[in-house]
Formats: C-alpha cells, sequence, structure tokens
C-alpha cells in the first residue's frame, strides 16, 4: 500500500503538504511546515504549523474540526500546548489540552481493533486480546496475533477497511509524525477510539487505566506489575549516569528530544540522553552535532527493524563519525526497538539493556 501524502483529514478538508520552510516566525523551528487546506467545496486554504506557534487562514475555521487535527499534529510531535492564532493574529486557542478531547471511546467495548503494537500489548496486558479481532501489520506480541486481520503498516492503515469492520473500539495512537492522518482519519469516519501517546512510563500505566475503563476490564494486575519492575530498577541507581546517545533512524539520523519517554527509560538504565534537553519528542541531528554531544555509550534501535539486523558499526563508517569516541572505544550496543521503541507494557526491558551494557563496561 502506498504511503498516504496528506497530513490529515476530516470530514471538510484534506492537509496536503506544501513546499519549503516557512522561515518567519518558524525560522529557528524544525519541525515547523506549511499545508494546504483542500476544502470538498473547491476552496484551498493554508496552515503553517510550528511547535510553539500555529497560524491558519480565518475562513479555515468554519471546519469545527480544525483544531482537533492541529492538537494531533502537535502531539504526535511530543507537544500539548495549542497556541493557534487566525491570520488577523486573533488567538483562535492558546491552552494545554489533553488526550481525552482528541477520543471518543465507549464502554465494554467487546470487538476492538489496535493500530500500533504497543497497543496491542496493552489489550494484552489486561488479559482481555481475546477481544481484539484486526490490527495493523507489524503487531507481534502476544502469540494470538496470528489470528488477527491484517491492516496495513502502522503509519498506513486502510482506514476505510477499519470503519467498514464496525468495530466497538480502535485503539490507535500518536507516537510519532504521521500517525495524525490515522487519528484524524477515524474520526472523520465516526469511528469510536481511544488514543495512546505516552511521553513517560507514568503516562503508560494511565493509558492501562484508560483502556480499562474503555473495555469494562480491571486494570490492577497490570499496573501492579509495572509498578513492580520500577520498584525494582530504582532499588539500586547509578551513582554517576553515563551519558547515552539513542538512535531511532541512521540516514538521516533521528534521536528522541526533551518530550519522549526515552529520557526515562535511559534515565532508569543509569544514562543520561545526551539529546534531552532538545525541544519535541524526536528530532533529526547531524554528525557534528553528535560529536559534540560526545555521548559515553551509543544504542542503535532502529524503528521497525528486527534486532538481528541492527549494525552498530555502520556508526562508525558513516561521515564525520569514524573519530567519535564511542565509535574508536567499541561502546555502541544494538538494542531491540521491540521494547525501546513502543511505549507499553513491555518498554521497561529497554532499561534493563541499557544497564546491563553499561555494567559491561
Amino acid at each position: 500500500m502506498k504511503k498516504p501524502e496528506h497530513r490529515w483529514q476530516t470530514r471538510l478538508h484534506v492537509a496536503m503538504p506544501a513546499p519549503g520552510h516557512p522561515g518567519g516566525p518558524w525560522a529557528e523551528d524544525p519541525r515547523a511546515e506549511r499545508v494546504a487546506l483542500q476544502f470538498r467545496d473547491g476552496r484551498s486554504l493554508t496552515a503553517t504549523l510550528g511547535l510553539d506557534h500555529q497560524r491558519v487562514e480565518a475562513a479555515a475555521l468554519a471546519d469545527p474540526d480544525l483544531v482537533h487535527a492541529v492538537s494531533c499534529w502537535l502531539v504526535a510531535r511530543g507537544v500539548r500546548e495549542l497556541a493557534l492564532y487566525d491570520d488577523r493574529d486573533h488567538a483562535v486557542a492558546v491552552r494545554s489540552f489533553d488526550l481525552s478531547e482528541l477520543a471518543s471511546p465507549v464502554g465494554g467495548a467487546r470487538r476492538v481493533i489496535t493500530l500500533a503494537p504497543s497497543n496491542a500489548e496493552l489489550v494484552d496486558a489486561l488479559g482481555a486480546f481475546d477481544r481484539v479481532f484486526a490490527c495493523e501489520d507489524s503487531s507481534d506480541t502476544p502469540a494470538e496475533v496470528a489470528r488477527c486481520e491484517r491492516l496495513g503498516p502502522d503509519l498506513a492503515p486502510d482506514l476505510d477497511r477499519v470503519a467498514a469492520l464496525d468495530p466497538e473500539l480502535v485503539v490507535s495512537s500518536l507516537t510519532v509524525p504521521g500517525m495524525e492522518r490515522i487519528v484524524t482519519g477515524l474520526r472523520a469516519r465516526g469511528v469510536p477510539q481511544l488514543v495512546s501517546a505516552p511521553r513517560s512510563v507514568a503516562e503508560v500505566l494511565a493509558d492501562l487505566e484508560r483502556l480499562g475503563a474503555a473495555m469494562d476490564v480491571d486494570p490492577a494486575r497490570a499496573v501492579a506489575a509495572m509498578n513492580a519492575e520500577l520498584d525494582a530498577l530504582g532499588a539500586n541507581p547509578r551513582p554517576t549516569p553515563a551519558r547515552v546517545y539513542l538512535e531511532w533512524w541512521p540516514r538521516p539520523m533521528f534521536t528522541p528530544g526533551r518530550l519522549c519517554f526515552s529520557n526515562e527509560l535511559i534515565a532508569l538504565g543509569g544514562g543520561a540522553n545526551v539529546f534531552g534537553d532538545r525541544p519535541g519528542a524526536s528530532l533529526e541531528i547531524t554528525a557534528r552535532e553528535l560529536c559534540d554531544a560526545d555521548p559515553d555509550v551509543a544504542f542503535v534501535s532502529w524503528c521497525g527493524v528486527a534486532a538481528h539486523k541492527l549494525d552498530p558499526a555502520s556508526v562508525g563508517r558513516r561521515e564525520g563519525l569514524a573519530e567519535l569516541r564511542v565509535v574508536r572505544e567499541g561502546r555502541i550496543f544494538a538494542l531491540d526497538e521491540r521494547y525501546s521503541g513502543r511505549p507499553g507494557p513491555r518498554m521497561l526491558e529497554t532499561s534493563r539493556r541499557i544497564r546491563a551494557a553499561l555494567e559491561r563496561g
């Protein structure tokens, strides 16, 4: 299936990327972008989006779902603060918001679809995976996913098929850019959903609570299991945290920023993210920036790449990184993204593996 090009869709318009960085007030925001809002009545209006500031042509506000769509775009980049203005500089929505505003779950759901591997694992942790009958392609846990209908990749599931299956609940995500098209697309089709976008272990625990409420399942056992793991990890903290580089993608290089759950996993493992002071949940970095950060240890954990295919040595073969200290000292390790990249009940395995690597010296 071809990856969709649009940023989001509502019942009244589709948002398509426009060429070029917007500049101006967004010049210092590498994630900023301009989108063309193509309305069904033939109008084409403009919105400019950044992590700290968003602007839209006033005429586009006739769509009651526009604020929801912009909110989804922000959450997928780690932000939950709206600063939306129209082209006359009138404030449209300037406030914090909660994930509950973006979803429409129903209680007692028994026919469930999950649209991210971490969401399938959340349902499984609740002991309710027998209610899941369809999921996206990359879910591999629990073993019962083998009986589920597959709906396409996690960034481009077949939403028309999802709607046709008439689920009582879809568990969707806004953990990475691109997922906003899924959440808005489900809303446009009137599909009930619960949206997950945790930025910490505490928010994963809250997801278990929210999902338990939507399915009328007691989450106490799953919550207690994660809390016990947290207690064990916190029992013997490392005296001096190691400076850690975690790589989500190699070309271009992407790593977690300040608003990502990875910072807590690294800290529980005895480290500190060398890019943990940067804005957003995920950021692109250069070889020069990585050399300047000079981490003590590095982990490659590429999204969607099986553990046995990870190649830590490839870091040193990239231009500008041969002299990186972790390359010279051989302190780059593979880290299975099934744990580090999935904000769900198995994520704490990441911390255990980071700690084991640090203890090897």
